[in-house]
């Protein structure tokens, strides 16, 4: 059995080495695959960073400004950005689609509604296509509309929607399995004691 992909978070130093190391002769070629939850990490990364290089425009982490950025708001865009690649394994065109609903989601208002594009059904993750098609009273979103945020978003997901990168999230995975088994590994063999292969101390 050999084992084809290398599933990390981007800026693993695993995939390099195996790349050098060479382990099956250039008889094969090892590919990569992205976790998703390091891959919506990004899109968090790069709007606190921009944060920092629009602070002079109004951009404050966690200020009452209209233009404010909240921990919070960084957060559900992380999880939107997630789910959009998620809910559309292994279609890339379809995650991209879904990535740039979030500028949508981001510019809607009460007076300036966009949600056509959108899930409409009942379990839809934006609250007002949940609303319509549960029957129920749409809540207000006056206040959402951010055009700064927008802008810096748009930026952020052309990158974070390039064709490469989606590529790789095909699998729709998580590194969460490799870290659980991993801790088990761990608990029964810390770093600090040596074990040999026979080792007779493995529960």
């Amino acid at each position: 059995m050999r084992y084809m992909s290398v599933l990390s978070g981007g800026d693993s130093k695993t995939y390099k080495n195996l790349l050098e190391l060479d382990v099956y002769d250039d008889s094969m070629n090892i590919s990569t695959e992205e976790c998703l939850n390091h891959v919506a990490k990004r899109l968090g990364t790069g709007l606190r960073n921009k944060i920092k290089e629009w602070r002079s425009k109004c951009v404050t982490n966690g200020s009452r400004k209209e233009e404010s950025l909240k921990e919070s708001t960084l957060f559900k865009h992380s999880n939107f950005y997630r789910k959009a690649i998620k809910d559309n394994v292994p279609d890339v065109q379809k995650m991209k689609t879904a990535i740039f609903v979030l500028l949508f989601h981001t510019s809607s208002t009460d007076k300036a509604p966009v949600h056509n594009e959108f899930p409409t059904v009942l379990t839809s993750w934006r609250f007002y296509q949940s609303a319509l098609a549960n029957n129920e009273k749409t809540e207000s979103h006056s206040s959402m509309k951010r055009k700064l945020l927008k802008q810096v978003l748009e930026k952020i997901l052309i990158t974070l929607s390039n064709n490469e990168l989606l590529g790789r999230c095909v699998s729709g995975k998580t590194q969460n399995v490799n870290q659980s088994i991993h801790s088990v590994i761990l608990k029964n063999c810390p770093k600090e004691t040596l074990f040999l292969k026979d080792s007779s101390n493995w529960q």
